[in-house]
């Protein structure tokens, strides 16, 4: 019986996805974000609940990915194809002509395109590893998620308006991310002792500390931290290697 238990969690983060795309695309934004951030909730049960009762599989790595596809890869493209063609009905006439804005739009597709790849690639990876390559596609749907929460409810990004060809420039780099072999730290709990874990307690930490001041728009401010402190343990492990 506990063999189903992580498969079963992966399936609520998939049901989580499937209901959010929906409710994105019926303009419940709010819910959207909420179920997405449920889902992530469910991606770091099903792996540490798999984990714990030594109930991993092949099956359960294979559908995890897909569930992640969904969830991760899907939605986070529909919150930006969502922002970008708001920002364009809402834009002066002629700052964005219609080729360029075609051009925004199918370039959306580099989401779900990089993230079915960074999930492949994932399913080749060495389980039990330290560090994954390339931005992990929870953090950057997560990423996403505080940027389309705040668009959203104010039109703002950060309390400011939004500049749409800097907001395509980051698209575009956060996308790429996922499939660089840049080394990112695996938020994975073997165990809940400080020893080996010093980074995802700090993460955690600096998380709920965000959280606390900002709320959900904060989410992105966290999915950079947690950017910054991987690059900072890459560098220092390459500067200790010399």
């Amino acid at each position: 019986m506990k063999k189903h238990i992580p498969n079963f969690i992966t399936l609520l983060n998939l049901a989580c996805g499937t209901v959010a795309i929906v409710l994105a695309l019926e303009g419940q934004w709010q819910w959207s974000v909420y179920l997405l951030l449920l889902a992530a909730l469910f991606d770091f049960m099903d792996g540490m609940a798999a984990r714990l009762l030594k109930a991993g599989s092949e099956t359960g790595k294979q559908l995890d990915s897909l569930a992640d596809m969904v969830s991760f890869g899907v939605l986070p493209a529909i919150f930006i194809y969502t922002v970008f063609k708001q920002q364009f009905i809402l834009a002066e006439a002629g700052l964005y002509p219609p080729f360029l804005q075609w051009v925004m739009l199918i370039s959306v597709l580099m989401v779900p395109a990089f993230s079915a790849i960074r999930l492949a690639r994932f399913n080749q990876q060495e389980s039990g590893e330290t560090f994954f390559k390339g931005l992990p596609t929870p953090a950057h749907a997560l990423f996403w998620a505080g940027l389309y929460w705040q668009f959203m409810e104010e039109g703002l990004l950060f309390g400011t308006s939004v500049n749409l060809y800097f907001l395509w420039t980051i698209m575009l780099i956060m996308a790429m991310h996922m499939i660089m072999p840049v080394p990112m730290y695996a938020m994975k709990f073997k165990n809940f002792r400080l020893r080996g874990n010093l980074i995802a307690y700090l993460l955690l930490l600096i998380a709920v500390v965000i959280l606390v001041l900002t709320g959900i728009p904060g989410i992105t401010l966290v999915i950079l931290t947690y950017i910054l402190l991987s690059l900072l343990n890459l560098l220092l492990q390459l500067r200790v290697s010399k």
